[in-house]
């Protein structure tokens, strides 16, 4: 029963840190005409590494403050280290996003989140299975 939980866990991870990497993505994208942004992006990996160790190792991400009337937010926290991409082409204004990257990145990751609910889905089912066949 253990190894259930452990497998569901290790998919509820993975799906929260694409939820969160889909957020990062549909932030660059949204500021695509922004001067001076930077397009960021979570380093999958490393970031699943962290979940499963329990770490998180980048604490609360800080909001910045430009003007005496912005308020201070206790930021998003999570194990997704924000790392900025590198760019591809450069701007007269100093933005770094790439909408091409953009799209392709947010498109690999909208596909392995739907893996991931299939999988997890898949999981439901032989436990479904597994029980209806014990009970007749």
């Amino acid at each position: 029963m253990a190894n259930i939980a452990q497998n569901f866990s290790v998919l509820s991870k993975a799906l929260d840190l694409r939820t969160q990497r889909h957020q990062v993505l549909a932030s660059n994208i949204a500021n695509a005409d922004t001067p001076n942004f930077k397009a960021r992006d979570i380093d999958f990996k490393s970031a699943m590494q962290n979940a499963l160790a329990g770490r998180a190792d980048t604490g609360p991400l800080s909001m910045a403050a430009t003007s005496t009337g912005h308020q201070m937010g206790n930021g998003a926290s999570g194990p997704g280290a924000m790392q900025y991409r590198t760019e591809t082409q450069s701007a007269v204004d100093g933005n770094t996003v790439d909408m091409d990257v953009e799209r392709a990145q947010i498109t690999d990751n909208a596909l392995q989140y739907q893996i991931l609910t299939q999988l997890i889905s898949n999981k439901f089912q032989g436990l479904r299975s597994a029980m209806s066949s014990t009970q007749s």
